[in-house]
Order: structure tokens, then sequence, then C-alpha cells
């Protein structure tokens, strides 16, 4: 049981949370090096990352349960299967799961709400909320052609700036381009399940972006993800000069996206995940 519920948590995207905090405490540290007595604080970098950990997770076990309750999880799935899906695990013990997880993200969140203040308890039910109204019900994110959007803004706006304010305690506009830099790249990540996943999602009734602008459109969409971090690189104030010799990497799967289809884009979403953890650490090198 531990090791298909470890399956189902899809541990290969669980470095997209790590890379996304990664970079806060690294703006953070950034900022704070030059200041007098001041130092990231190790406790608030840890539960930044567990907590955004726990909603991932929750998220994931959460697409799994709506997703199979609705008939999306099909037999004629093109990605890894799902737990739920071949019978491993049942839907009580998915949603124990659920639940589980949902808690340890209240717990490590309840820390993070008591040093940043009421503005962190709201986004802290936000964040609770879009667990189940990313993929729970026809109105749901998802099925709305928002899970990009969502993404882009939870991981990206919320968790570089929120990981960043609750060591720094100050907000600045120069934040948005390296969180927008990382948050186009976790859509991507999002937009490659997303054309996978089109023909069963829409025999369900879950109108995906990918859906509605077809498998050409929707790549050449990844492609300019893909491409968006580099514009933003001359407007950034961190200067993350490291990140230019990334192109390459960005062109490769570029144009992998055209030659690949069905269970080849498993492998397209794993690179796109991976991409996501080598941006930061990218930062990482340049500022040391």
């Amino acid at each position: 049981m531990p090791f298909l519920l470890f399956q189902a948590i899809r541990p290969k995207t669980l470095s997209v949370a790590f890379s996304v905090i990664l970079l806060g405490q690294l703006l953070a540290w950034f900022d704070l090096k030059n200041i007098p007595d001041t130092s990231i604080n190790p406790i608030t970098a840890a539960l930044c990352l567990l907590c955004c950990l726990f909603l991932q997770i929750s998220v994931n076990l959460a697409n799994d349960y709506f997703d199979h309750i609705s008939g999306i999880d099909g037999e004629n799935r093109q990605g890894p299967k799902r737990a739920i899906q071949s019978g491993a695990l049942t839907l009580n013990s998915l949603k124990k799961a659920i639940a589980s997880f949902t808690l340890l993200a209240i717990l490590s969140g309840c820390y993070l709400i008591w040093i940043g203040g009421w503005v962190f308890f709201i986004l802290g039910c936000l964040s609770l909320a879009g667990i189940f109204l990313y993929s729970g019900g026809k109105y749901s994110f998802a099925s709305r052609s928002l899970g990009e959007v969502t993404v882009f803004l939870f991981f990206g706006w919320l968790g570089v700036i929120g990981s960043y304010y609750l060591q720094v305690k100050i907000f600045s506009w120069e934040l948005l381009i390296p969180a927008s830099e990382i948050g186009f790249l976790v859509a991507s990540i999002m937009l490659v399940n997303n054309i996978r996943d089109m023909a069963t999602d829409h025999l369900a009734g879950k109108i995906t972006l990918a859906y509605r602008l077809g498998p050409i459109k929707s790549r050449g969409l990844y492609v300019i993800l893909l491409l968006l971090p580099f514009m933003l690189l001359p407007f950034n104030p961190y200067s993350p000069w490291l990140n230019a010799f990334l192109l390459p990497l960005h062109l490769g799967l570029a144009w992998l996206i055209y030659k690949r289809s069905g269970t080849q884009l498993n492998t397209q979403l794993a690179q796109s995940s991976l991409l996501v953890l080598i941006w930061s650490l990218g930062y990482l090198c340049s500022f040391i």
C-alpha cells in the first residue's frame, strides 16, 4: 500500500514544488545577504517547502479521485495507469490519503500564517479550495480551460513571491519577473498533460485549453511558454545570467513536442518537470 500511494502522488512531478520554493528562498537570500544581522530562517524555508509539497500531493490525489468518478480515467487513457484505475487503491483509501495530506498542509501552513499575517490566512484558504476546485465538478478550473492559468498563479506567483515574503517581509513588483519565468514553465507541464489526454478528457466533458486550441496550436503555445522566460531575462533585476545557457534545452523540448504523441508525451512531461528544477538551479549557480 505505501508503494502504491507513493506512485499515486506522482513523485516525478513533485520537483515542481521544490523548484518553486527554492527560487523564492534564493531570491530572499540574495536580497538579505547584504543587510547586517539578517539571514534566511531555515524553519520558515522548510515549512514553506513542506506546505507546498503537501498541497501539490493533495491536488494530485484529488485529481485522481475526481477523474475516476467522472469517467475520465478509462481504458484509453494515454498517461501512466492510475492506482485507483488499476484497482490497486480503493476510493475510500484514496479519500483518506487526500484528507491526510490536506491536514498536513494545514498544519504546516499554520506557522506560515502566524508569521505572515491575515493575508496568508486568505491565501491558505484559497489554496485549500484549489485542491478541490481544480478538478472537482463540471465547473472545475481544469474543465473550464483554466488549468494552465491556475498553476501559473499558484506555483509561479504565489509559491515564489509568498515564500520570499515570509523571509523578507517586503513585497516588490520586481519579483513578478522571476516568478513569471518559472510560472510559464510550470504551465507548460500542465499543457503537455492536457495535450496527451485531449481525447479522453473531451469524452468525459473536460474541456481543457489544449482541446480548445487543438493539437497544433496547443503545441505552439507550449513552445511559447518555454521561450517566454528568456524574453523576461533582460528585464530581470536579479540577473540570472547562467539561465541564458539553458536555451538549447528549451529548444530541444520545443522541437520534440512536435515529434511526440500518445504515451511518448509522458516522457515530455517528465522532462518539462525537470526543466523547472534546472531553471531554479540556474539561479543558484548564478548567485554563487
